[in-house]
């Protein structure tokens, strides 16, 4: 078993050697917005980027796997397409973005112990926290290149919810509300809240695709798909998947 596992990145580049008209795609566990369900991906993003592959001609190849690893597959070009990936700059160095399918209120909130609320009220009150993050996010660019803050890295929701839970950490950054919760009510604590400072934003939702593969071999494919999700946001399309989930949709005004 051990083996097989140990072999299954392999198999999965293999399936799709050789297919012009087949796209790899990661996804991960980011609800509302999708989720694996019974080990198959789920949710409105799946859906919009399964319509629009199907209008175009194309076929989706989905592989669950976690973000970081992910993103390092789309550098090399051992995929082609990932989720809702947010832009930064160094990231525009290896991914070439797909047009916004809308705009989110994306803001960054912080987990904070209940009574600790105004402990946490401005962003310079953060120095003198210990702050959980995950490896790889991008929060906002005063947050990701302040090296003055006090961080400390998990792997994912999971890690930071434990370290949270045994008193390891003051505060944990949260740009995904709903998956950090999910991981509390999992462990039943319910001894949290959120500051009174959060850094507002409203960003893109972008489906992140390899500059790599696109400079070499994917360009004419990455551009069909990227044409038909501008035209289904232009259209409403988008927003009635996700009503159709039950999940606030993107804003689509330009």
């Amino acid at each position: 078993m051990k083996r097989l596992l140990s072999l299954l990145p392999l198999l999965f580049a293999l399936t799709c050697v050789g297919d012009d008209d087949v796209l790899r795609v990661d996804f991960r566990e980011r609800p509302p917005e999708m989720r694996a369900v019974d080990g198959l991906p789920s949710g409105p993003l799946i859906s919009v980027l399964e319509t629009a592959a199907h209008r175009v001609g194309i076929d989706l190849h989905w592989r669950e796997a976690p973000f970081l690893r992910s993103l390092d597959d789309l550098r090399s070009g051992r995929i082609d397409l990932l989720p809702r990936v947010l832009i930064t700059e160094q990231r525009r160095e290896y991914i070439h973005f797909l047009p916004s399918i809308g705009n989110q209120q994306l803001n960054v909130r912080f987990i904070v112990r209940p009574g600790e609320e105004a402990r946490l009220s401005r962003y310079d009150d953060l120095y003198a926290l210990s702050l959980g993050v995950k490896r790889g996010t991008a929060y906002f660019e005063q947050f990701d290149s302040d090296d003055m803050l006090g961080r400390v890295y998990a792997s994912d929701d999971a890690q930071l919810a434990a370290m949270f839970r045994a008193g390891r950490l003051d505060t944990i950054a949260v740009l995904d509300v709903v998956p950090m919760e999910a991981q509390f009510k999992a462990m039943e604590f319910r001894d949290y809240s959120y500051a009174h400072y959060d850094h507002q934003q409203l960003l893109g939702n972008h489906f992140g695709a390899s500059l790599k593969r696109y400079q070499r071999d994917r360009r004419d494919l990455y551009d069909r798909l990227g044409a038909e999700l501008e035209r289904m946001r232009v259209a409403g399309e988008i927003v009635l998947i996700y009503q159709r989930y039950e999940v606030q949709p993107p804003d689509v005004a330009n």
